[in-house]
């Protein structure tokens, strides 16, 4: 987090220096400003940066995750800070006119309260005292998309797996709410789905999808129920097809399945078990070789199906969305 304090320390900086050629009177407003940034910095760097991933343990994950949080406040309140900043000292560089200094160094002023009220919550969570968050809940829902965002840019930027929020990584959290932690679900839904298109064809079973987030982030409790409550959010703001229920099996379809009613059939046939055979679909289906061979291929080539021969068995044809793709 130290970067975020560094930008807006050094945008204050060309801002003091803009001030005290262009606008003298209020030079020492921008100096105050300055100084008492430059405090709460101090303060925030004995605050250690805790990221809750799925192979760390924690005595007390809700406060951790509760530190987290502020942590990422500070650093969107740090980008206000050095983008108005910055915006105004080129203003100034540049003979702007019609210019409100005092309004701008005001609401420059406003952020660096915020941002010493969510330091200092923070500073608290840290060395275990008692506190509110009361005072900063509304900041969470005014920045809430920008926290989002946040905290998969640094996950990523680590290396680390994206994985539901800190504050959720024990149970649905009092701070966020339910409906946050539905959100923070639907996002790790929507990074797993990424990368099933090239494997799957774009579906897994529900009950597919449960085991390898439960594999992906252990610590996160979340049952069958609420990861399809956050499926049909995704679909409800059109980000993936839905569930559909096929022969018993709930199936979670993230990008259209492009089927025909042949391969739709066949698709049926492997919900018991997760592969079908040649002879599995000509008995299934009463259709003639050529049309169940022509209807297989046309799988394969869509990635929804994966040909597996063997002397044993013969040509077995596995759909890794139902089946798991790690078990074969």
């Amino acid at each position: 987090m130290k970067e975020y304090f560094l930008k807006a320390s050094n945008a204050l900086t060309q801002l003091n220096s803009s001030v005290s050629v262009s606008a003298r009177s209020v030079s020492d407003i921008t100096v105050k400003i300055y100084t008492k940034f430059e405090e709460i910095r101090y303060a925030s760097e004995s605050i250690p940066d805790f990221i809750l991933h799925s192979d760390q343990v924690k005595s007390n994950l809700k406060s951790s995750g509760e530190i987290r949080v502020a942590q990422l406040l500070a650093s969107i309140l740090c980008e206000r800070i050095a983008d108005q900043s910055k915006r105004l000292a080129e203003n100034l560089d540049f003979g702007e006119e019609g210019i409100d200094v005092r309004e701008e160094l005001r609401e420059i002023r406003e952020h660096i309260t915020r941002l010493t009220e969510v330091v200092q919550v923070q500073q608290k969570l840290a060395d275990g005292a008692p506190v509110s968050t009361e005072g900063i809940k509304g900041l969470q829902k005014k920045y809430d998309s920008r926290i989002q965002q946040l905290e998969q840019e640094l996950l990523r930027k680590e290396g680390r797996a994206l994985t539901v929020s800190a504050l959720d990584a024990t149970k649905k959290p009092k701070l966020f709410g339910k409906g946050k932690f539905k959100d923070q679900l639907a996002d790790l839904i929507l990074e797993y789905g990424k990368n099933l298109r090239a494997s799957s064809g774009g579906y897994i079973s529900l009950a597919n999808l449960y085991t390898a987030l439960k594999d992906q982030v252990p610590d996160v409790q979340f049952s069958i129920k609420d990861l399809e409550d956050a499926c049909k959010q995704l679909k409800k703001q059109s980000l993936i097809e839905g569930v559909t229920k096929r022969s018993g099996v709930k199936i979670v379809e993230f990008v259209p399945v492009t089927l025909g009613k042949d391969a739709r059939k066949v698709f049926d046939l492997a919900t018991s078990k997760g592969y079908v055979t040649l002879e599995d679909v000509v008995l299934g289906t009463k259709w003639d070789q050529q049309r169940v061979i022509r209807v297989l291929e046309s799988l394969v080539k869509q990635k929804i199906a994966r040909k597996v021969s063997s002397l044993d068995t013969g040509d077995q044809y596995y759909f890794p969305g139902l089946y798991g793709d790690s078990d074969w």
